[in-house]
C-alpha cells in the first residue's frame, strides 16, 4: 500500500472516530454478522470498549430485551441485504437503557455479492422521551389524569374494529358520579377536582387490560370500553368498583349517601358489520339514565 493510501486510510479512520454516532462495520458473510470495526462513538454510546465487541452479534445490545417490533424489520432488512432504519431500545454495558436510531446499509464486493453492513447509531434518547410526554399530555384529561375523550375515541374504534374481525361481544360503560353537582357547589371546583381524580384511579386501575380502555369522557362522567363475553362476570366487576368508589370514603352531605358514589349504566353487545360507536354509547347512555333516576349508586346492563 502506498503513502497516499495510508493516508487516505488513516484519515478515514479518524474521520469515523471524531462522529459523536456510533459507527460498526459488521461481516455479512458471516454468520450473524459479527462485528469487525467499532468506532468511538459507538465506545462512547454503549459503554462497551472496541474489543469488547469484535466478534459479537448486535443482539449484545438489547440483551433479553428482544420483543421489540422493529427488530423484525431489521433481521429482515439484513436477511434479504436491504437498506434499513429501526428504532430501538438498546442497553449500556452498564444495564441503563437509551434509544438507538440504528441505520444500516448494505456494502457490495466488486463481484456484487453482500460483503459487510454499515450502521451508523444514534441515541435518540431525548427525542423519543418528548415524543412520549406530548402523547401523554394529548391523550391525557388534566383533571382527573387518566385517559381523555380523544384518546377513548381512537381506543372505541381499533377495539370495534377488533370485536367485528373476531366476532367478540364487546361492553361499553358510562359512569356517573352522583350529584356531582351539588358537591362542586358545596365543596368548591378545587375538592371536585380532588374528587373526579380519585374516582378515575379507581376506574383506571379497574381496568386495565389491553382490551380495556378507561376515560373522562366529559364533566363528571367516565367511559370504559372494553372486549369481553362474561356478563355475570362483567356485572359482578362492575359491582365492586361502585363499592370501592364509596370505600374512598369522600364526603358528601348532599347525597342521601353521605359519600361520593357512582352510578353505572352499559351494554355487552356482539357488534355487527353495520354498528356504530354513536349507537353504542347510546345505548350504554339510555341503561345510564334510567339507573340515574332510581336514585344512583347502582349497575345497570343490557346484554
Amino acid at each position: 500500500m502506498n503513502s497516499a493510501s495510508n493516508l487516505t486510510q488513516l484519515l478515514l479512520v479518524k474521520a469515523l472516530n471524531e462522529s459523536s454516532d456510533g459507527i460498526a462495520i459488521v461481516d455479512a458473510r458471516k454468520a450473524g454478522f459479527p462485528v469487525i470495526y467499532a468506532s468511538k462513538g459507538f465506545e462512547n454510546m454503549t459503554g462497551y470498549a472496541s474489543a469488547e465487541v469484535m466478534g459479537k452479534n448486535f443482539r449484545l445490545f438489547q440483551g433479553s430485551d428482544t420483543n421489540q417490533s422493529e427488530l423484525v424489520l431489521l433481521r429482515s432488512a439484513m436477511a434479504k441485504g436491504e437498506a434499513c432504519i429501526a428504532t430501538l431500545r438498546n442497553y449500556r454495558k452498564d444495564g441503563t437503557m437509551y434509544w438507538n436510531e440504528l441505520c444500516i446499509t448494505p456494502v457490495y464486493d466488486d463481484d456484487g455479492l453482500l460483503s459487510h453492513f454499515i450502521s451508523i447509531q444514534k441515541n435518540v434518547s431525548a427525542k423519543i422521551l418528548l415524543e412520549q410526554q406530548l402523547k401523554t399530555l394529548t391523550n391525557t384529561d388534566p383533571v382527573s389524569g387518566i385517559n381523555n375523550r380523544r384518546h377513548f375515541d381512537e381506543r372505541f374504534s381499533n377495539l370495534l374494529s377488533i370485536a367485528k374481525r373476531i366476532q367478540s361481544e364487546m361492553s361499553v360503560l358510562l359512569i356517573n358520579l352522583d350529584y356531582f353537582k351539588d358537591f362542586n357547589e358545596r365543596y368548591g371546583q378545587s375538592a371536585g377536582d380532588e374528587c373526579l381524580q380519585k374516582v378515575g384511579r379507581c376506574i383506571a386501575k379497574s381496568f386495565q387490560r389491553t382490551s380495556d380502555c378507561a376515560a373522562r369522557f366529559s364533566g363528571e362522567e367516565f367511559s370504559v370500553v372494553s372486549l369481553s363475553s362474561n356478563l355475570e362476570g362483567l356485572h359482578q366487576h362492575i359491582q365492586k368498583l361502585c363499592e370501592l368508589v364509596s370505600t374512598l370514603n369522600i364526603p358528601h352531605s348532599d347525597s342521601p349517601h353521605g359519600v361520593v358514589t357512582i352510578t353505572i349504566g352499559g351494554i355487552q353487545h356482539l357488534p355487527n358489520r353495520d354498528t356504530t360507536q354513536e349507537e353504542l354509547i347510546e345505548l350504554a347512555n339510555l341503561k345510564l339514565l334510567a339507573a340515574t333516576r332510581n336514585g344512583g349508586n347502582c349497575v345497570n346492563i343490557l346484554d
